[in-house]
């Protein structure tokens, strides 16, 4: 599922996109594995490149692990995502920039992990997506914060509450792109240049939630949710829930935010109850 090699003082990690599940032990395994690899190595090592391999296209491990979800299992699927967001938070704290290299479709945990690197450059055709809403599912593993964080909540919206796709340049408008590519030589280049970046930890953006334009538009959300999905959205719904709290809070508070609103929509398809106030 991961693969290094070794370049001069830059590590390039390859990791099989539809393998990385913040819910399985195996992953987490292997990328606990190769943190310690790289901080073991941090002294002699000048910069982290990491990119994806689209792996087959038959894996579905998300879905094979929710499936076995019982409401019993509540307190090990947030066990397990403390777990998963600990690990890319030494990946984000590693001391030396970690790159994301990317191209093709970058979607769910793929996409996750690429938001906790310190850059992201992609190839122009590059598509993103957090396709989770789609499968009834919250983004989780700090999807939703960090993408909230980086794009602020509007802009967050379309990703995450519809599962839209974005194109390379919507992305890097949105903040979530620092840079495109038109090629494979000039996305090497970037890369090149990424690793004498001094910019380790990108600003996060004000969310602004205190702005009457943006309020306005949180006070119709839910029913225009609704009105979308001729009903009740749960985990839309929920999903708005976490981007709008853990936008109020710090980033660790957020993040068990954003796993609880998971672990109700993997366990608990019923709708929502109450929503958040303002």
């Amino acid at each position: 599922m991961i693969t290094t090699h070794q370049n001069g003082g830059a590590v390039t990690v390859l990791l099989t996109a539809r393998a990385i599940n913040p819910l399985s032990r195996l992953f987490q395994r292997e990328l606990a594995t190769l943190l310690e690899k790289l901080e073991s190595r941090r002294d002699s090592l000048s910069a982290v490149i990491i990119g994806f391999d689209p792996g087959p296209q038959a894996a579905s491990h998300e879905l094979e692990h929710l499936m076995a979800l019982t409401p019993a299992q509540a307190a090990d699927c947030m066990h397990m995502l403390h777990a998963y967001n600990g690990l890319l938070q030494r990946l984000e704290n590693l001391g030396r920039p970690v790159i994301a290299a990317l191209s093709g479709e970058v979607s769910g945990h793929a996409f996750g992990l690429a938001l906790a690197c310190h850059q992201r450059l992609s190839l122009r055709d590059t598509r993103f997506s957090l396709p989770q809403v789609r499968l009834g599912l919250a983004p989780v593993a700090g999807e939703i914060v960090r993408t909230v964080r980086l794009a602020g909540l509007q802009a967050a919206m379309p990703l995450l509450l519809e599962g839209a796709v974005l194109e390379a340049e919507q992305a890097r408008r949105a903040g979530l792109l620092h840079a495109i590519a038109a090629n494979d030589a000039e996305l090497a280049r970037l890369s090149a240049a990424a690793q004498d970046s001094r910019q380790r930890h990108p600003r996060p953006r004000d969310t602004g939630l205190a702005t009457p334009a943006l309020r306005a538009l949180l006070h119709t959300a839910p029913a225009r949710l609704r009105e979308r999905a001729d009903g009740a959205s749960p985990a839309a719904e929920a999903i708005l829930c976490a981007m709008v709290e853990g936008a109020q809070v710090d980033f660790h508070n957020a993040l068990l935010i954003e796993s609880r609103y998971f672990c109700q929509t993997a366990i608990n398809p019923a709708p929502l109850k109450s929503m958040f106030s303002l």
